[in-house]
């Protein structure tokens, strides 16, 4: 057999030899697969974590860790994530995990506390949780300063940064039978309540804090009188005697009712803060206030008896003064 002519055979194309190709195996795809999910179920859990927060309470009664709930009128907006000692034991500090979007209401202005049934005042409260279980409440202001450690309250607080009106400081002789939490009458309506009572820096006097409701503190003057109300107003003159009281609340727990009467109705409003003095009663609110004061010092030869310190001085029927002491003196001659 002949063999093809040389031209023939170079004119063939040559075969190229490359270098094997490397390729991952279909096995390793899986880990891989795996890790980047992990990667974004990761990531998507760190970016919906909402902000951590330290509560610190007296003692721990009610709360249970991953149970206990933190609402917020009603709602849940948070779970307590642990619950551990201080270092001295003085102290329960409860971890609060809230849920997304709560970081604008942690300012240092804001209060915890725990709800579980109170009776208080002659109020009954926290009754619910006798089935659901205690748990933390919130009262949130987003006008202080960012913060993640807070004091819970040992008890509710009277006003909630919810509620709308005017805060109001009294100045009384004692507090007698007011509480925290006592109402505040106006025409035997409840508008408000007292939130706080202490003694002065001095010792002298006590000073009661109120809080009254809108719209009911527009009808607050820098001449508006407030008495105490508690328990029963008793007074006998020409029409017999005379029995009165705001409530049976007021009766119970104490109570303070005001008014303002026609003449000092053109008085400015009362601003936020405005001190005013707390009359022992509605009678003594409507005796004209003395302000020229000259003493006298009356001596008698008979007896004495039925005058008291405080009796009043009493010109045609009007009051023009007031018994401020009574001793007995000596005559040498």
């Amino acid at each position: 057999m002949a063999s093809p002519p040389q031209d023939s055979i170079d004119a063939l194309p040559e075969a190229v030899i490359e270098g094997e190709r490397k390729s991952i195996a279909v096995v390793w795809l899986l880990p891989i697969i795996a890790l980047l999910v992990g990667g974004w179920l990761v990531y998507k859990t760190l970016s919906e974590k909402g902000p951590e927060i330290i509560i610190s309470f007296a003692t721990a009664e009610g709360i249970e860790e991953g149970k206990t709930q933190l609402k917020l009128k009603d709602v849940k907006v948070g779970t307590v994530g642990t619950v551990a000692f201080t270092g001295d034991l003085s102290e329960v500090l409860v971890t609060v995990n809230l849920a997304p979007g709560m970081d604008r209401f942690l300012t240092d202005r804001t209060r915890f506390w725990v709800v579980r049934p109170r009776i208080d005042a002659g109020e009954v409260s926290g009754l619910g949780t006798l089935v659901s279980g205690a748990y933390i409440a919130m009262d949130p202001d987003s006008s202080g300063k960012p913060a993640r450690r807070f004091t819970g309250l040992e008890k509710p607080p009277v006003i909630t940064a919810d509620r709308k009106g005017t805060s109001y400081r009294l100045k009384a002789e004692r507090v007698g039978s007011l509480s925290v939490g006592a109402p505040v009458y106006f025409r035997q309506i409840g508008v408000g309540e007292v939130t706080e009572y202490r003694l002065s820096d001095d010792h002298e006097y006590v000073e009661i804090g109120i809080f009254i409701e809108a719209p009911h503190d527009r009808y607050v003057h820098e001449g508006t009188n407030f008495w105490n109300a508690s328990g029963l107003d008793v007074s006998l003159d020409a029409a017999g005697i005379q029995v009165a009281m705001e409530s049976l609340v007021s009766l119970l727990g104490g109570g303070i009712a005001f008014e303002t009467l026609p003449m000092k109705a053109t008085t400015p409003l009362a601003r936020d803060g405005f001190e005013f003095p707390l009359y022992a009663s509605h009678a003594e609110s409507l005796e004209q206030p003395i302000t020229d004061v000259t003493t006298f010092a009356l001596t008698f030869s008979n007896t004495v008896r039925g005058l008291e310190v405080g009796a009043p001085v009493e010109l045609r029927g009007i009051r023009i003064g007031t018994v401020k002491a009574i001793e007995l003196g000596t005559d040498p001659a």
